[in-house]
């Protein structure tokens, strides 16, 4: 049986907005760091929001604590952005479409316990056999960890398992599991991934 492993922000979700500004208001409200929404989206989209904000805190006494002073902010930020959080389109389309094929769906995410309220908020929970998030304790993509979690759990087929993300971490998130993946993203991209798709519609032709 096919199963899938789908990404949340930017995923599925349309989050970004508030990911930026929340990132944007703690590094200038904690360190004096002004940066563009523009410069901040790009940089995050190339790893992620933890790899940029440490790798731009690496002149601070401390890191690690800087980092966690960085998150306190950052948490209370976004979360004020979460009732303006939209679907992908067509994400329901797609979701739908993989139900009705009996796939088995999950979402991995980066995000913490939020992301609970907001897939029941956007009427999308009853789609995935499990939610799984770095708040359970695993370690973050691109480390398999939460992919292999499921593999086993559910006696995963690596040759019918997808991993659907917008970034290279999910990308290789996949592969260091040895699952297929498929990027969503318009832009030209210089990194292997097995499919690449600007639009959720396109899975139907792949999967």
């Amino acid at each position: 049986m096919k199963s899938i492993v789908w990404d949340f922000d930017d995923t599925i979700a349309n989050s970004y907005p508030g990911i930026v500004s929340a990132t944007q208001k703690s590094l200038r409200e904690n360190f004096g760091i002004s940066l563009s929404k523009d410069t901040i989206f790009k940089e995050a989209k190339k790893t992620s929001v933890r790899k940029f904000v440490t790798e731009l805190l690496q002149d601070q006494d401390d890191v690690e604590q800087a980092v966690k002073v960085f998150y306190v902010s950052y948490f209370r930020y976004e979360k004020d952005y979460h009732d303006k959080i939209t679907l992908i389109p067509h994400i329901k389309n797609i979701l739908k479409y993989c139900d009705e094929k009996h796939y088995i769906q999950f979402i991995v995410t980066h995000r913490d316990q939020s992301i609970f309220p907001l897939a029941k908020s956007l009427g999308i929970e009853h789609y995935f056999k499990e939610i799984i998030s770095v708040a359970d304790g695993f370690k973050r993509k691109p480390n398999p960890d939460m992919l292999n979690y499921l593999i086993n759990k559910y006696d995963l087929k690596k040759e019918d398992l997808w991993v659907v993300g917008d970034r290279q971490i999910d990308v290789d998130f996949g592969k260091n599991a040895g699952a297929n993946t498929i990027l969503l993203n318009a832009d030209k991209v210089d990194f292997d991934r097995d499919y690449q798709v600007s639009d959720l519609l396109e899975i139907e032709k792949i999967i």
